[in-house]
């Protein structure tokens, strides 16, 4: 029975990317401008491979489809949750994501429902959070106009802040930040402004004006998540999210932890390093490398300077 699953992981260049990944997490491609590091993935565009044990170099989508007892036998068809790190170092495209039911019928995948976690923030950097349109055709109106300053709702942002963001939700990044990523195992993305960059052959990105008002909440609706803080064995514990889809839960580990596993959770270690305990056995955790603590496993400790955070799906 296999306890724990310590992951290899793809890292995707970005035109927003930089090299600071790689810099964080001491390892990766020194030579590519990296802007999302895809930590724990079974999706087709960037699979992670099991490092260790009996299923060592088998993709995490395999492992889920043929062995379901390690995932508390899930009856999701598909790995259901995807945690990333994103590097920003320019404007994002202003986008939304589709729900389940709009998503199975066009795009055959997952909706897409997601949490970030500020890591890192250059001072005046702004997310985009919503619009102010109030029907569909003004919203249609306003961005045919391109009239970005009366559509787009701006906010600062500071790190160790989170947003919780819904499908239909309209966002964006303008500034400079790092941040973690826990989301449906979705890569459908509906971009309504890219702010008119080219790529290397002077090509603008494609739009989905049409999808996106589609499937964006109209007139915006903002969700109204709270997060709670508690001391567990001295250690601060803050559970940010218990939605739908998923919970996220951080663990600024200073002492020994223990802590209950109540299906499989989805592990990655934002910074330190430390010792995970499972049933007599003793493993390294480090920065960046993500690992999934199976169903086969029903509590774990681990002991060292570690800041963790734990998604477990729905």
């Amino acid at each position: 029975m296999e306890k724990v699953l310590f992951l290899d992981s793809p890292m995707k260049e970005k035109p927003y990317g930089s090299m600071r990944i790689q810099e964080k997490f001491g390892f990766g491609p020194m030579d590519k401008k990296i802007g999302e590091y895809w930590a724990i993935s079974a999706h087709d565009n960037g699979l992670s491979k099991i490092k260790n044990g009996k299923y060592k170099g088998e993709t995490l989508k395999d492992v889920y489809l043929n062995h379901r007892e390690l995932f508390a036998n899930d009856p999701h068809d598909k790995f259901p949750l995807l945690v990333k790190i994103n590097e920003i170092q320019e404007p994002c495209s202003v986008q939304v994501h589709p729900d389940d039911v709009y998503a199975r019928k066009h795009e055959n995948d997952y909706g897409k429902a997601e949490f970030c976690l500020w890591l890192d923030v250059e001072e005046g950097t702004k997310i985009i959070r919503g619009h102010s349109a109030k029907t569909k055709e003004e919203f249609r109106k306003v961005i045919e106009e391109k009239a970005w300053d009366t559509l787009l709702i701006r906010k600062p942002v500071h790190v160790n802040e989170f947003v919780y963001t819904p499908a239909g939700t309209i966002h964006g990044i303008e500034g400079k930040l790092m941040m973690a990523e826990v989301q449906q195992s979705s890569d459908v993305t509906y971009r309504i402004y890219d702010y008119d960059r080219k790529d290397a052959n002077g090509n603008m990105r494609e739009l989905h004006i049409d999808q996106a008002i589609e499937v964006t909440n109209i007139p915006h609706i903002e969700s109204d998540v709270h997060p709670t803080v508690t001391m567990l064995e001295g250690n601060e514990v803050i559970e940010y999210v218990n939605e739908k889809y998923f919970s996220v839960t951080r663990y600024k580990i200073q002492n020994k932890i223990q802590i209950n596993n109540p299906s499989y959770s989805l592990c990655l270690p934002l910074s330190g390093n430390g010792i995970l305990h499972i049933d007599g056995k003793d493993y390294d955790i480090q920065a960046g490398i993500g690992f999934i603590i199976t169903s086969h496993t029903k509590r774990y400790s681990i002991q060292g300077n570690i800041d963790l955070l734990v998604s477990v799906p729905k």
